[in-house]
């Protein structure tokens, strides 16, 4: 992952722990431990899925590649191999719009292989679908991919998912580059692109702007028969276009689905309370963007995604993080991935992966006990829960969370209600709310609904 706060929240999966172990956990600047930056021991569960810890700020790290590790120790001195990862630190560059809008693609080019246009279906939310090259036949040398833009267009960053394993598996690619052309003919190496001993499935190759209409990716090598792609996103420089918006009120949707829309019904559930929409994508939303609209919205709500983060390119949303930071005059509310935004917005580790996932429509299908949702009593008056029960059955579709450790340190942020997680907070200084889990998903167990409506009524009359 791209971590975006000096003092990241590390967090690791327990795949079975005895109250006795603690933890051990080491970070150093390489990948051989010999730069080593910080040991922290006495490591305890968080509970029996995850145990994390935040790096104190006496160590806080500077922007960078990280490598940390691991191991678990007993009292009787046994202590388990290391588990290594990894993340690269990026504080400068996270505070803003990234500077990048997407380019659309004409169509794909393949050396071999099936589907290659599944590289450019943005709309696949998890990016679970691929182009597989087929094995290299006789006299081949190198399998290659060819992005035909239609037109000659300035591009400056590639994003690119070779696999969506987390774990070296068949496709990683290992040696590439890109190279730009305009007749299939003629092609000009890329310099800036060119990468030898890859160790990540997920890449952000950045280069000197290049015009042209086709650019071709170059596989040298993988670590498996086949080379793999999920998705590859061309980006150039630029500003995103102003959308035109209604007069009078309306709400601001910003749609976090890799495709920019929204996660379950939220655009139908706002018009039938009598509210106009206008439907945002989060790569194409900032603070420049909202402050250049006709009129003000309303509210800004920010929708859920079903992917998770460590498969979609993060960046896209350091416009959407900047209006959580900076606007205090506009009421909004986020929903499952626009909750754990409001904590990834001073940190993308503010969030983290429960270990498990929450599902409350297949619970309830497969008769299996469903976890309520208790408002706290210190809220429980509150506009928000209004008509609302204590404890209330919510619609749970998720399996990331937001960490207690940004509670600790955003005290301007409070939890409302929780379950054995955090499920809504508030910012006591703005108009800001959220929920983890999807109050305008429609279903007849769903006790939720009427947050939803509570927060538009409360919209409506903010000033």
């Amino acid at each position: 992952m791209v971590l975006t706060n000096p003092q990241p929240v590390l967090t690791f999966s327990l795949a079975g722990s005895d109250p006795s172990w603690v933890y051990e956990l080491q970070m150093a600047k390489d990948a051989k431990f010999r730069q080593t930056v910080a040991t922290y021991s006495d490591i305890r569960p968080f509970n029996q899925y995850y145990a994390q810890m935040r790096i104190p700020a006496r160590d806080a790290l500077s922007d960078g590649r990280y490598y940390w590790r691991v191991r678990t120790l007993t009292p009787k001195g046994m202590s388990s191999d290391w588990v290594v990862s990894r993340f690269t630190l990026d504080v400068a560059g996270s505070r803003t719009f990234s500077g990048y809008v997407r380019a659309p693609v004409k169509q794909v080019l393949a050396s071999s292989g099936e589907n290659p246009n599944n590289i450019i279906d943005w709309d696949d939310q998890g990016q679970l679908t691929y182009w597989n090259s087929a094995p290299l036949g006789v006299g081949d040398k190198d399998n290659w991919i060819v992005l035909d833009m239609g037109k000659r267009t300035t591009l400056s960053r590639f994003w690119m998912l070779s696999t969506r394993s987390i774990t070296p598996a068949p496709g990683w690619l290992v040696d590439f580059y890109w190279q730009s052309s305009d007749d299939l003919n003629q092609w000009k190496t890329i310099e800036d692109t060119r990468v030898t001993g890859n160790d990540t499935y997920r890449n952000i190759i950045d280069f000197k702007p290049v015009t042209a209409r086709f650019f071709r990716l170059m596989i040298n090598k993988q670590n498996a028969l086949q080379a793999q792609i999920n998705a590859i996103i061309p980006y150039s420089r630029g500003k995103p276009a102003i959308p035109d918006v209604p007069d009078g009120r309306y709400v601001l949707l910003v749609g976090n689905q890799m495709d920019g829309y929204t996660y379950t019904h939220l655009k139908r559930f706002v018009e039938s309370k009598g509210y106009k929409t206008v439907l945002i994508p989060h790569y194409d939303f900032s603070l420049d963007v909202l402050r250049r609209l006709k009129h003000r919205p309303m509210a800004i709500m920010f929708s859920g995604n079903n992917a998770d983060w460590q498969y979609l390119p993060m960046f896209e949303y350091y416009g959407e993080y900047e209006v959580m930071r900076d606007v205090d005059n506009i009421p909004m509310m986020g929903m499952c991935a626009g909750n754990e935004f409001f904590a990834m917005a001073h940190g993308i580790s503010f969030a983290h992966w429960m270990e498990w996932f929450d599902d409350s429509i297949f619970r309830r299908y497969m008769g299996l006990p469903v976890d309520k949702v208790e408002i706290l009593p210190q809220f429980s008056s509150d506009p928000l829960f209004d008509k609302v029960p204590n404890p209330f059955q919510a619609v749970e579709i998720h399996s990331w969370a937001v960490s207690q450790e940004f509670i600790k340190e955003h005290q301007d942020f409070a939890v409302m209600a929780r379950s054995s997680y955090i499920q809504v907070m508030r910012n006591m200084n703005r108009p800001v709310y959220s929920t983890q889990f999807h109050p305008a998903a429609v279903v007849p167990y769903n006790q939720s609904e009427p947050i939803m409506a509570n927060f538009l009524e409360l919209s409506s009359r903010w000033h």
